[in-house]
Order: C-alpha cells, then sequence, then structure tokens
C-alpha cells in the first residue's frame, strides 16, 4: 500500500532524518526509485526549461487518487512516522514533538538526542486548478475535508493553496494537510515506552500567524504560504502578482474568498505554525506521567532556525572547539548528519524567498571568518516574484560559498541536485570527520531560545 504522506511534507523528511542521526547514519531526504533518479539525471544534462516543463507534468504522478482517504484513519499517519524509529533500540533522554521546521527541528531534536513526532501531516491528492481559480481548487477536496475533521475529533483538515510558490504542483495535484489538535494514544505509548527514566518532553510551539477562511469548527483553508509574498497580498493582488499570473497563464492575480460564506480569520500558518491543544494535552499528559515537560513557543520560524544555530555553538563550546564551518540549507534540502559529522553550525532557510535572503545576509555576520560555508542552493521549478537570484544569494552570504546544491547555471531548477546535491558536502564531511558527541539538556535549550529576540 502506498504512503498517504505526500513526498514534500516536512514530517517524513524531518523524522528519517533525525531516525538516521540517532543512528549515525546518512538519508536521503526523497525516497526516490531507481528509474526516477535516472530521469532525473538525465532532464540534470539538459537545460533548465526542460526540467520545469517535465517535472510539472510528472508530479500528477505522485497524487493519491482522492478515494484513498475514503477510509481515513489518522492513526495510519502516525504509525508511519512512529515506523521511521523501528530500527532504534534503547530509550532516550528526550522526545520532542511540534511544529516540523526543516533542518531547524531535525537538528534540534538530535541535539537533544532524541526522536521528533510531528504535528502535521499532508497528502497530495490528484486534481487542482489549472487556470488559477481558488474555487476549482477549494471543491477538489473540501467535503472530503469536512468529512474527516468531523469523523476525526482530535485533529484539523487544512486545505491549502498557493498558486505561486507551489504553482507547479496546484494546477494538478492539491495538497490536504492534518493538525493534531490532541495526544493520540501512539504518542503517548511512544513516550512511555521510548523515554529514558527522568527524560524530558519538549514541545516545540511554532508561532507563525496567517489569514485563512473557516470552513467548519475544525476545517480551514489557506490561500498562500510563507515567503514574501504577505497573505493579504495574495488575497487582493499586487502589479507583481498580475504579471506573474499574466506570464504563467493564470486567469486570475488575486485569490480573495470574500463574496463566498466563509469567514476570514488570522490563525496558525498552514505549515510553520502550531495549532492550540496539542501543547496543552502533551502538558497535561507529562504532569500525569510525572515527566518532565518542556515548551519552547517561538513566533517566527527563523527563530527556531537561530536557535538551531544557537544550540550547535552551545554543543561545541562543551567540547571546547570552534566550528569547522557552516552549513546553509533550504527547506527539505538538509542533511543534519553530515553537519553533525563535520561540527559544522547549521543555518535553515525556509524558502529561496527575499525574507529568507534577509535572514542569511543577518545572520551572516555571526559566521566564522576564517571557516567555510557550503551553500545549498534550493531547486523549486517555480520562478516566483519573491525568488533570490543567485547574485543575491551571494550579497547575502557576502563572500565565497562552496556550492551544495543547485548549479548556478540551472538554478532554480536544477533536476540533477535532486539526486546529487548531498555528495559533495557528505564527501567533504567524511575527510574531515569530527562528529558532535555531546548532547543539550531540554532546560539548556530552552533558555537559548528565552534568549532569542
Amino acid at each position: 500500500m502506498p504512503s498517504l504522506e505526500s513526498q514534500e511534507s516536512s514530517s517524513p523528511i524531518v523524522t528519517r532524518a533525525v531516525a538516521a542521526g540517532l543512528r549515525g547514519e546518512y538519508t536521503d531526504n526523497y525516497l526516490l526509485p531507481g528509474w526516477q533518479k535516472a530521469l532525473l539525471l538525465g532532464l540534470g544534462a539538459l537545460p533548465q526549461g526542460a526540467a520545469r516543463f517535465v517535472i510539472s507534468r510528472f508530479q500528477t504522478l505522485s497524487g493519491l487518487p482522492p478515494k484513498a482517504l475514503e477510509n481515513f484513519s489518522i492513526n495510519d499517519l502516525i504509525e508511519e512516522r512512529l515506523s521511521d524509529y523501528a530500527q532504534l533500540t534503547g530509550k532516550f533522554p528526550a522526545v520532542t514533538l511540534g511544529a516540523a521546521l526543516g533542518g531547524a527541528t531535525a537538528y534540534l531534536s538530535l541535539a537533544l538526542g532524541g526522536p521528533f513526532l510531528p504535528q502535521t501531516f499532508v497528502t497530495t491528492l490528484k486534481g487542482g486548478s489549472p487556470d488559477g481559480d481558488v474555487n476549482v481548487y477549494l471543491n477538489r477536496s473540501l467535503d472530503r475535508a469536512l468529512k474527516i475533521a468531523d469523523e476525526n475529533p482530535g485533529l484539523m483538515t487544512i486545505q491549502h493553496y498557493d498558486p505561486v510558490h507551489d504553482g507547479w504542483l496546484t494546477r494538478r495535484v492539491n495538497h490536504l494537510r492534518f493538525k493534531l489538535l490532541d495526544l493520540p494514544p501512539a504518542y503517548a505509548d511512544f513516550i512511555r515506552q521510548r523515554l529514558e527514566p527522568g527524560g524530558a518532553v519538549v514541545y516545540l510551539e511554532g508561532g507563525a500567524q496567517w489569514l485563512r477562511y473557516r470552513l467548519g469548527p475544525r476545517s480551514i483553508f489557506q490561500v498562500g504560504g510563507w515567503g514574501d509574498i504577505s497573505a493579504e497580498e495574495f488575497l487582493q493582488g499586487s502589479e507583481r502578482l498580475r504579471r506573474y499570473a499574466q506570464e504563467a497563464g493564470l486567469k486570475s492575480s488575486a485569490w480573495s474568498m470574500e463574496n463566498s460564506e466563509w469567514p476570514l480569520e488570522r490563525g496558525p500558518e498552514s505549515e510553520w505554525g502550531s495549532e492550540p491543544g496539542l501543547g496543552a494535552a502533551l502538558e497535561a499528559f507529562c504532569r500525569s506521567e510525572k515527566i518532565r515537560f518542556v515548551r519552547i513557543p517561538l513566533p517566527h520560524p527563523d527563530d527556531f532556525s537561530r536557535l538551531a544555530f544557537a544550540a550547535a555553538l552551545k554543543l561545541l563550546a562543551k567540547e571546547n572547539r570552534a566550528s569547522a564551518g557552516v552549513l546553509v540549507e533550504m527547506f527539505s534540502q538538509f542533511d543534519a548528519h553530515a553537519a553533525r559529522q563535520a561540527g559544522l553550525l547549521p543555518l535553515w532557510l525556509i524558502f529561496n524567498t527575499q525574507d529568507s535572503a534577509r535572514y542569511l545576509k543577518q545572520m551572516s555576520a555571526r559566521f566564522p571568518k576564517d571557516k567555510p560555508v557550503f551553500f545549498s542552493p534550493l531547486s523549486t521549478f517555480s520562478q516566483t516574484p519573491d525568488l533570490v537570484s543567485w547574485d543575491e544569494w551571494q550579497a547575502a552570504i557576502g563572500r565565497d560559498f562552496v556550492n551544495v546544491g543547485a548549479r548556478q547555471s540551472h538554478y532554480p531548477a536544477d533536476a540533477r541536485a535532486l539526486v546529487k546535491w548531498a555528495m559533495p558536502l557528505r564527501e567533504w564531511a567524511a575527510e574531515n570527520r569530527n562528529p558532535v558527541a555531546g548532547r543539550l539538556e531540554a532546560e539548556e535549550l530552552q533558555g537559548l531560545g528565552q534568549e532569542i529576540e
């Protein structure tokens, strides 16, 4: 039976990365069969326009038929994530739960020495909105989302439509996300069985906010996604979105549903925000089980990246050594094991948009001056209005870097990088092996989080 969870979902990418790191192994973020790798490498030898054309159409093959959710149970998705830790034995000093903020969450979980259990899951279903009609997209899975929410009181359903950053996807598929509002019994059992006596449960509470339409008591619809285009701009439109829509062949450049029956509200962002409920349930569970509970609430996704950077510095300081350099990664393209093997400072960026470039420029002032900077440009196969150019990345870093991502000649549509991006980084890590051996206590990490401005 195929996995219900999307290949692009942060949750499986993070849990597999954490599980591999705890085993002392590498893992590929995308589990691609051999024929797909061969296709991507072949496309990588062609101009990037070829990759854009093929991959946007190829994505339809990965979408599930809507009937795959007819007998939906959140337990199936939960068990998939717990199975990522099946090869690990023994107990752990900490178990981390909450927002799966890509590399930031992976680094934080490994710094604590234990697994990560996600709050959010996402499925990719066949059928999108070819011409950018917001109502067509909403109706692709509206009935199913409302039904699943009604039958599963412990979760929220979120239909997420980003016709810009995910435009090459949303023409042909639609995304239905699920967020836990309560502590699932399977998570509670896992904590009881795998947490060391005296260990800690750490909850990463993402405070990212967005505008969204309320469809039902536990169902919402979010238009737009994190980047340098605001929620208001997605809904109201702008000149740059008008130009983008014209070039992309979309009939609309503003995706408001103001004439609909659905009220607009501000609440936790679909991907990076934590919905209320799980944190309170987790705290109550820990109180009853006499388990240390540490909550780390941070308002912005970049704050968790700052925390992971600070945690790496703290671990190196405990070993009285300097870092070997800096590794700048993006979205789902991160390699936590390589960074920890070589003692690199990790800086995770949300996406290849202007807001991330500004954050990188701010943080580059903290990079060690005499050590290499590895940079992993992300292949998104989209030319968005807020895309960062190659020269702008170079300016944000402020010096030469070692490229371990998309090639300059093919950025941002390097099919080859989807297969090969981590290889030069892993080779360098093997030649400069000096692994981080220690870990942080949950309260130490909490203290670092309280210092973030």
